[in-house]
């Protein structure tokens, strides 16, 4: 923790998701991750160089929302992250829910008030989602998991399986970082192709 740090002497920055920690917040946005790209240039003393890539993403985070203005029907999805058993998931606090909002979707597991929360297999079957973000990174494989997925009985009968619908997102693309807005985009292109015929 940021206290237990201090007291060896070592300053340290949160990121903006992981706040949730220590204050109470409401959501979680795209932006969450350029306010934590600006506070890091001003440490690190890098202003001039970030602004013009912070000032890009900022376009492109327009761009989206603009496409996805008025977006009715909102393609339910589950968000795996790891673990068998249990599925870790993201929950309404974490990155990935961002992403999928932005992609014109809902994340499945938006009323679990965390950020990296587990899940259990149940509400996946019974919320049925239209598509699966799989985060790649670890081991298994990404294929890996879509593969333990594909195989599990007790999940053939849930849209995304039954399609084979999957979302490959890396770790950095999950976790806040510049990457976020890439993903958003890619994601939006699959829930919503309409928006970018032409």
């Amino acid at each position: 923790t940021p206290e237990l740090l201090a007291r060896y002497g070592i300053d340290s920055y949160v990121l903006t998701e992981s706040c949730i920690h220590v204050q109470p917040r409401e959501r979680v946005a795209l932006d969450d991750a350029l306010l934590d790209m600006r506070n890091l240039a001003r440490i690190y003393d890098i202003e001039a160089q970030a602004a013009p890539k912070i000032a890009g993403l900022e376009q492109d985070i327009q761009r989206l929302s603009q496409r996805m203005q008025g977006v009715q029907q909102r393609p339910p999805v589950f968000v795996y992250d790891s673990d068998q058993a249990v599925p870790m998931t993201a929950g309404r606090l974490g990155m990935p829910t961002a992403i999928i909002e932005a992609a014109g979707g809902r994340n499945i597991f938006d009323d679990i008030d965390s950020n990296w929360p587990r899940g259990n297999w149940e509400d996946v079957i019974a919320r049925d989602p239209e598509w699966i973000a799989i985060v790649d990174y670890g081991r298994p494989s990404a294929q890996g998991k879509i593969d333990f997925l594909l195989a599990k009985p007790e999940l053939a009968q849930v849209a995304a399986i039954r399609k084979r619908q999957f979302f490959v997102m890396s770790y950095a693309q999950a976790t806040p970082g510049p990457r976020n807005v890439a993903a958003a985009e890619s994601l939006a292109h699959l829930l919503h192709p309409e928006r970018f015929d032409g």
